[in-house]
């Protein structure tokens, strides 16, 4: 009955949004057809002696344990499914009521959670915005917000409780701000913002389809960052040429055991051919430790997890999953322009260890006849300061590079960006990163290949400027940020940003680079400041 339920809530949302959002609710159809999880409801209630619904909770209590909870992002994303299927099978089997209100009216929701069979229940031609307690900006709420073209404010916490039913709202989902029963003035700045920025959408999309060029003909490859498939509408939607980085976590916490070579090979396909085939789209392979995803891969909790088995190490420490990700890598290459990047690589043993995989790959695809592109280019991903200082060396040995900005800043300022005591001191203007920056830049441009950013320092206007005339080839960023960037790219000279980058690389502190920084972006990129008055 819940299986069928499921179904028709699929068919729904991809009646109201398309199939690449009805896909949400796939994860859980898969829960509920998954042999192993069910035999184990069978033998609670067979061999247990417990009603249904408590063999059912059990055994759903059981498979969350693997799941490590302080993981960030898909991965804590990923426990909404399990708790949706285990509330709709519980309510199935002691008749208990659907939850979904029924919205006489354009509406704000506001919820504690909002899964995903929910939110196909509801009537989305009404649902005006999101306030929800729980969730992320991958979570099922924010991706359906994005889908709609509506605000989206998630993990308020308390907001369910503190909100009357009726109740006023203004909502913005840029700044992450609710403001309830607004007063005249409130209701005036809103009114403002949004006719400002409903203006600045329209002017961006007359330059959906040009180049990211300077006024001075210096051009930019301006691509997006993709978490999840249901993203590269927008990305493409906005301008952005090609993916910048694909992080393939996702297509292993949709399936409920690690997927398979064909089911990998499926998904990147999809990616590629909707892309199309003169522009480019690199894949990360599968990057999990530190703040990410690890038990349910096999590794054990971890005292200082961001120093430990993560990314290169992990996919080193199991070869047969790097293996497989590759073979499906490589025959999915044949329908599209790819490449591929390995991530927290440390030293030149790593970067061969995966040439040499990667080239063993190659031999016993072409051996059995296999299509797929012998010159797909190989890349690293800088995040780390042993990365920066070899980083003539790694270029010797790959075909492009590309700054993850994030992580360099963490581990250059010894900052756990995840801690909120210390989380506003990461800040990829400091002096230390940006002459990271620039030496890696000028290692990977002797060794004559191309480097990109796909940290989130390139989407901010000045920040990304501050790249260009550092001399980044590739800027890739999140989908919403590809239309602004592209036009703070076309407002400057390519010899102005590049006098920038000579002047801040040449500063001792953050409080100079700042105000100077200050100083630019008020004196030629006003516009782009986010002002409601």
């Amino acid at each position: 009955m819940t299986r069928a339920e499921l179904e028709a809530l699929r068919a729904q949302l991809e009646q109201q949004l398309g199939q690449e959002q009805a896909q949400i609710l796939d994860a859980q159809i898969l829960i509920l057809e998954d042999e192993d999880f069910l035999q184990k409801v069978h033998h609670g209630i067979r061999d247990g002696g417990l009603s249904a619904e408590a063999a059912f909770t059990r055994s759903m209590a059981e498979a969350l344990i693997p799941l490590d909870l302080r993981g960030d992002g898909l991965f804590r994303e990923r426990m909404t499914d399990f708790r949706d299927v285990e509330q709709r099978v519980v309510r199935a089997l002691t008749g208990g009521s659907d939850p979904v209100p029924e919205l006489d009216g354009p509406s704000i929701l506001v919820a504690s959670q909002l899964t995903p069979s929910e939110t196909a229940a509801l009537d989305l031609s009404l649902v005006r915005g999101f306030c929800v307690d729980e969730g992320g900006h991958t979570g099922h709420t924010a991706i359906i917000a994005r889908s709609l073209g509506v605000p989206a404010v998630v993990g308020l916490r308390n907001a369910c409780a503190s909100i009357e039913d009726g109740a006023d709202l203004a909502l913005d989902g840029t700044q992450g701000l609710v403001v309830m029963d607004p007063d005249d003035e409130t209701r005036h700045r809103f009114g403002v913002r949004i006719r400002r920025r409903r203006r600045a959408e329209e002017r961006l999309l007359k330059i959906r389809d040009v180049a990211a060029e300077t006024t001075d003909g210096h051009r930019v490859d301006l691509s997006a960052n993709i978490e999840l498939p249901q993203e590269l509408d927008l990305a493409l939607a906005n301008g952005a040429r090609g993916v910048g980085l694909v992080r393939t976590e996702y297509f292993f916490l949709t399936a409920s055991k690690l997927p398979t070579e064909d089911e990998q090979i499926a998904a990147y396909r999809d990616l590629l051919e909707r892309v199309g085939p003169d522009d480019p789209v690199i894949f990360r392979v599968l990057d999990v430790g530190g703040d990410k995803l690890l038990a349910a891969f096999g590794g054990g909790r971890e005292y200082n997890p961001f120093l430990g088995l993560r990314g290169a190490r992990f996919l080193l420490a199991h070869p047969e999953i790097l293996h497989t990700q590759l073979r499906a890598l490589y025959r999915a290459s044949a329908f599209g322009n790819m490449k591929i990047m390995f991530p927290m690589v440390c030293d030149l043993d790593e970067m061969e260890a995966f040439r040499s995989e990667a080239a063993a790959v190659r031999d016993v695809l072409a051996h059995e006849g296999e299509s797929f592109d012998a010159d797909l280019e190989l890349g690293v991903m800088i995040e780390t300061p042993s990365a920066v200082l070899l980083a003539p060396e790694l270029a010797q040995r790959c075909d492009f590079f590309s700054l993850g900005t994030n992580d360099l800043t963490q581990y250059l300022l010894a900052v756990d960006r995840t801690n909120a005591q210390v989380a506003h001191l990461a800040k990829p203007q400091h002096p230390a990163v940006l002459r990271a920056i620039a030496a890696t830049v000028r290692a990977a441009h002797e060794a004559e290949i191309w480097v990109g950013c796909c940290g989130e320092m390139s989407a901010h206007p000045i920040h990304a400027l501050l790249l260009v005339g550092m001399g980044i080839d590739e800027i890739s960023t999140h989908a919403a940020a590809v239309p602004v960037i592209k036009k703070a790219i076309r407002t400057m000279s390519f010899d102005r940003v590049r006098t920038w980058a000579e002047a801040v690389t040449h500063m001792a502190t953050l409080g100079e680079v700042d105000r100077y920084l200050r100083a630019r972006a008020h004196e030629h990129l006003r516009e782009f400041l986010d002002d409601p008055r």
